[in-house]
C-alpha cells in the first residue's frame, strides 16, 4: 500500500506544476482587470467632477478645475493624471469639457511583455470625459 501513495504523490505534484501557472496568470488577469477598471471609473468620474465645478463656478476668476477634478477621485494619486479643459471659454450655454487621461502601468509587472509574440498589453492610455452645460 505504500508504493501505491508514492506513485499518487508524483502525480498530484505533476498536476499542480502543470495547472499552478494557469491559475497564477488568470488570478494576475482578474487582478489587473479590475485595477483597470476601477481607475477608469476613476477618471470618468474626476472628469465629470472637473466639468461640473467648472460649469458651476465658471465666473469666478482662476479657476483650478485640475485640482478639484483630481481631489474627487483620490484612487488617482500617484498615477500621473494629465486634466485638460476648456473651462476659460465657459459661458452661458456653452459646454464645458474636461477630459481626464493616464498611462496605466501593469500592477504586476508579468503582462508588460507579450505572449509569444503578440504584443504587450500594458501600458494602457485610458481617458475620462465629463461634458456639462455652463450655469445651467
Amino acid at each position: 500500500m505504500a508504493s501505491n501513495n508514492k506513485k499518487e504523490r508524483g502525480a498530484v505534484a505533476v498536476e499542480m506544476a502543470l495547472l499552478l501557472p494557469l491559475l497564477l496568470l488568470i488570478l494576475i488577469g482578474i487582478m489587473e482587470f479590475g485595477r483597470a477598471l476601477n481607475v477608469q471609473i476613476s477618471l470618468t468620474e474626476a472628469a465629470r467632477e472637473g466639468a461640473r465645478y467648472a460649469a458651476v463656478n465658471y465666473k469666478s476668476g482662476g479657476l483650478n478645475v485640475s485640482a478639484d477634478a483630481l481631489a474627487a477621485a483620490p484612487s488617482l494619486n500617484g498615477l500621473g493624471v494629465a486634466v485638460s479643459d476648456n473651462a476659460s471659454s465657459c459661458a452661458p450655454g456653452s459646454n464645458v469639457t474636461v477630459t481626464t487621461s493616464v498611462s496605466l502601468p501593469s500592477m504586476s509587472g508579468f503582462l508588460d511583455a507579450g505572449f509569444f509574440g503578440a504584443p504587450s498589453i500594458f501600458p494602457l492610455s485610458m481617458r475620462g470625459v465629463g461634458v456639462m452645460r455652463c450655469g445651467g
